[in-house]
């Protein structure tokens, strides 16, 4: 609060018009940049209590998705890859009275990444990966007027439900082609058959047709696979799961020219990126802390060029998602996101 020295007239400034200090802003970066609370201490002559608080301060003050898709407009290429990672926090914002007893102190933060940019249009802290919670995230990304034209997913079958909730049938769905041979590996070691010749045969068939270059050599694999007789109860299965996934597994092949991923892998890799940085950090004490930090470290990743891209990606080093999204970052300020010079 501020008291007027003429006329006596007290005012206060919102979180937003509250100046955030230049040290503030240092600690902040650095500790997204992977510095642990020890040596941000150390540097800046500081407590750990004292670091930690203005983490948490400054981050809660950060601008979400929504502000940063109002301000600067993205372009973004509409083939997003949704995944979700889990969280350790101690105070939870729901309280978990059933399921696997590990996860009563986790969260899952649901991220999507667009593949075309490297950007991220929109991510949430949820309770859990469930339809509910995937609906609402959905719900935001439409609102903050992303295009959904292909969603790049793992084997949760609640993902493609609640996109299709939101955004209609006027998308196409690309399922990880590494998660699902993952799960016909498992599926054979719980009938037993993970060493059955045959077994492994087929396994290793479908890998060629889900994983071919193109349509034509797919093909050539499918008929190979047609003209082979699996009678076992575990190939039956397998087959079954195949023949029933096996439209989506092949978008990427079906439609070459939209550059359509056939693994979550751009999320696996960013959610390494980010497991380097909470592991310095173990657990947050409650869930509006992680929510504020991960949306921070999104924000920062954001705004931070590239710098190791190879192949196909290498135009874009140098750039920061966003601009690769077509937006100019020039007199941008990652911690209040205003444009200066402007009306």
């Amino acid at each position: 609060r501020f008291r007027c020295k003429s006329n006596g007239h007290v005012f206060e400034l919102s979180s937003h018009e509250t100046l955030i200090a230049p040290e503030e802003r240092a600690i902040v970066r650095e500790s997204l940049e992977r510095g642990s609370v020890r040596i941000l201490g150390r540097r800046f002559g500081h407590s750990k209590t004292t670091i930690i608080s203005i983490i948490h301060r400054v981050t809660a003050r950060m601008a979400g998705s929504e502000a940063v898709a109002r301000t600067l407009t993205p372009r973004w290429s509409g083939i997003l890859v949704v995944d979700g990672k889990y969280v350790r926090t101690r105070m939870l914002r729901a309280a978990r009275f059933d399921g696997d007893e590990r996860l009563r102190s986790f969260m899952c933060w649901i991220c999507g990444l667009d593949v075309g940019t490297g950007d991220l249009p929109h991510y949430a802290l949820a309770d859990e990966e469930t339809m509910i919670d995937l609906v609402l995230f959905f719900k935001k990304l439409k609102e903050i007027g992303y295009v959904l034209r292909v969603l790049v997913c793992d084997g949760n079958p609640d993902i493609p439900r609640a996109a299709r909730k939101v955004y209609g049938d006027a998308f196409f769905v690309q399922l990880c082609t590494r998660h699902f041979l993952e799960g016909l590996r498992r599926k054979a070691v719980l009938a037993g058959a993970h060493e059955d010749p045959q077994t492994l045969e087929l396994i290793a068939l479908i890998a060629r047709i889900i994983e071919a270059r193109d349509l034509e050599e797919a093909s050539r694999w499918l008929l190979a696979l047609r003209r082979r007789r699996y009678r076992s109860p575990s190939c039956r299965l397998i087959l079954d799961d195949f023949k029933t996934h096996a439209d989506n597994l092949t978008t990427h092949l079906q439609h070459p020219n939209l550059g359509i991923p056939h693994t979550t892998n751009d999320a696996e890799s960013l959610f390494r990126q980010l497991n380097l940085r909470l592991r310095s950090l173990g657990q947050f004490m409650h869930w509006r802390h992680a929510e504020n930090y991960l949306k921070a470290w999104a924000l920062w990743r954001r705004f931070t060029p590239f710098t190791d891209c190879k192949g196909m990606r290498k135009k874009r080093n140098k750039k920061a998602p966003l601009e690769c999204a077509n937006c100019s970052l020039e007199g941008v300020d990652m911690f209040k996101i205003t444009v200066k010079n402007q009306p």
